[in-house]
């Protein structure tokens, strides 16, 4: 990776990065690197143009939610529809650079086209790799409707119901396993359209029980929040269950070689991810918080007994 890290360093002193605070930056690729270190393992060494295309895409996405998520309010009312007309041209159109960017376009975040230089060069890496996106429809819809769903209006959801609707797009993990399926050539079938989701519903629940303690510090509503922890966490344990059920069934019709290649992709992004956010900084204090919940549940239940 550290040839990747190199690539990004140099990145960050040009066009149009060098505007942002290079330690913003560095901390993004840092974390970006950490992160597909732990969910994205196909049992061979990463190519090079597989490392810059995840980091790449991370510190795009991770940008644009931290950006929506703390400084919404106070945009101006065009920023979000010119940020998405933006990143429309960068993910559906050519591959290359856009030019001439209007004045709207270049204001005080100054995002949007480091938005769309970070999405073409994803884009360019697929390409590199034998993966157009073209050739990955769902991937390429996926991601749209992330960003359409992050640009837009912040959904109102009054139960857990209605939170799992919002949370499977805004929480950005379909696109995840849309991706590391493709780079690892395994081939769609329509009997994994339940796994992904059910796996794009978990990892983004389990976030929110290691983000808890920070969302109830920044007031962002999520599971934890809408129906307490005892509850989240039953629903959380609960959805591992039927993904690991899921998963069974799959190779109990199938043990072909596709079908293992997606079970262990599927895999190492949900425990990848809960190995990586027990040993990240970033998550040490929802760790705690969340060993103490399990420590509660458990001495209630031997108090029942």
């Amino acid at each position: 990776m550290g040839e990747v890290r190199a690539h990004f360093q140099r990145l960050a002193a040009q066009p149009p990065f060098h505007t942002t605070a290079a330690g913003s930056w560095r901390g993004l690729v840092e974390l970006a690197i950490s992160y597909s270190a732990y969910t994205f393992r196909p049992g061979r060494e990463v190519k090079r143009e597989e490392a810059e295309a995840l980091v790449a895409w991370f510190v795009c996405f991770w940008k644009l939610d931290d950006l929506v998520d703390a400084d919404r309010k106070s945009m101006p009312a065009h920023y979000l529809p010119e940020l998405r007309r933006i990143l429309a041209r960068a993910w559906w159109g050519e591959e290359t650079s856009p030019h001439g960017l209007s004045p709207q376009e270049e204001d005080l975040f100054n995002f949007p086209s480091q938005a769309a230089a970070l999405l073409l060069s994803h884009r360019r890496q697929l390409h590199a790799l034998g993966h157009p996106l073209e050739n990955h429809p769902r991937y390429q819809r996926a991601v749209w409707e992330h960003i359409l769903n992050q640009t837009g209006d912040v959904p109102r959801v009054d139960s857990l119901g209605e939170y799992f609707g919002v949370r499977r797009i805004r929480g950005g993990m379909e696109c995840v396993f849309h991706m590391f399926l493709a780079l690892q050539g395994v081939e769609w079938r329509d009997e994994f359209e339940r796994v992904v989701d059910v796996a794009n519903v978990v990892t983004c629940m389990t976030d929110d029980l290691f983000s808890a303690p920070r969302d109830a510090r920044e007031g962002v509503v999520g599971a934890v929040a809408l129906c307490g922890p005892e509850r989240a966490l039953r629903a959380v344990t609960s959805l591992h269950q039927e993904l690991l059920e899921r998963l069974e069934g799959l190779l109990r019709f199938d043990s072909g070689l596709s079908t293992r290649l997606f079970v262990r992709t599927v895999l190492d992004v949900v425990l990848g991810m809960i190995d990586w956010q027990e040993r990240n900084p970033r998550y040490r204090e929802g760790a705690r918080w969340l060993a103490d919940v399990l420590c509660a549940g458990a001495s209630s239940t031997a108090a029942e007994h």
